[in-house]
């Protein structure tokens, strides 16, 4: 093999090994950690309407628009959760090796869940059981302690 041939075989071989590690990390970023940061961004919202709607989950005062609001915003959360959780390849992986950074897709789910029980409540006169849900959710997504 001559130097022009080794040259342009060396030449070949970076340029094919480069546009290779570009296509990978740019897999990864657009199926991986996007929708992962997406889903973390959902679960502070869903942190957030907890606070914001935190009177109309839990007191009945009687103001029908508040409820009606509360409850359409948990119902899209609880959809939206459920979604994001199935965006992401190989989530029960990723939550495994992410050590807590991610709920498991169970705790995902059952969170889900309960955030639907909670917009299907928000308008029934006895709310007693709102505060366990809200527990539960906070618990399912591993909501630190504020302090």
């Amino acid at each position: 093999m001559d130097d022009l041939t080794k040259i342009l075989l060396t030449s070949s071989l970076t340029v094919i090994g480069g546009v290779l590690v570009f296509v990978a990390g740019q897999s990864l970023g657009k199926f991986v950690i996007e929708p992962v940061h997406d889903l973390k961004k959902l679960i502070g919202e869903v942190r957030y309407a907890l606070v914001f709607h935190a009177q109309a989950i839990h007191t009945p005062v009687g103001d029908r628009t508040r409820e009606d609001m509360a409850a359409e915003t948990l119902r899209r959360l609880s959809c939206d959760l459920r979604s994001k959780v199935g965006a992401i390849p190989f989530y029960r992986l990723w939550s495994t090796i992410s050590c807590g950074f991610l709920p498991s897709k169970h705790d995902a789910f059952a969170a889900s869940t309960e955030l639907l029980g909670l917009s299907n409540s928000v308008h029934q006169p006895d709310r007693a059981r709102n505060a366990d849900r809200v527990a539960d959710i906070e618990r399912l997504l591993k909501y630190e302690p504020v302090e």
